[in-house]
């Protein structure tokens, strides 16, 4: 699991209200947790800023989260390490019995997703409003 470090990427000054990392905005209401992947991909660097931004904030809500959402509308591509961070952030909330779905995924992305078989360890829709209907 990846831990967060002080050095993770946060920017309190990046001009971008409410933003606290370089590559990742996520928001927390009625037990749900949105994080939404910023940039056209996710490559080692990006992998790693993102688990532990994602991690650090599951981990301060705790139990208080029931769904994780990671939004990947904004990604184009995402290499191995970017799959391995969707597992490990999801093993987090898992560990606080907290569900995970991907929503946002280009065709593209969707078949390497079920092509690695990921769409086995996440539910995966289009849309985001999909799942609000589902909460």
């Amino acid at each position: 699991m990846t831990e967060y470090t002080p050095m993770n990427g946060i920017n309190d000054k990046n001009g971008t209200t409410g933003r606290r990392s370089l590559f990742v905005d996520i928001t927390f209401s009625n037990g749900i947790m949105n994080a939404c992947i910023v940039g056209p991909r996710i490559g080692e660097r990006e992998a790693t800023i993102v688990a532990n931004a994602i991690n650090a904030q599951l981990k301060h809500y705790g139990k208080k989260v029931k769904s994780l959402v990671l939004n990947f509308s904004e990604v184009q591509f995402i290499s191995s390490l970017g799959l391995g961070m969707c597992i490990d952030v999801r093993n987090t909330a898992e560990a606080s019995k907290a569900s995970t779905s991907i929503v946002g995924l280009t065709n593209h992305l969707k078949e390497l997703f079920e092509m690695m078989r990921l769409d086995r360890l996440f539910t995966i829709s289009g849309r985001l409003n999909s799942l609000d209907s589902a909460a």
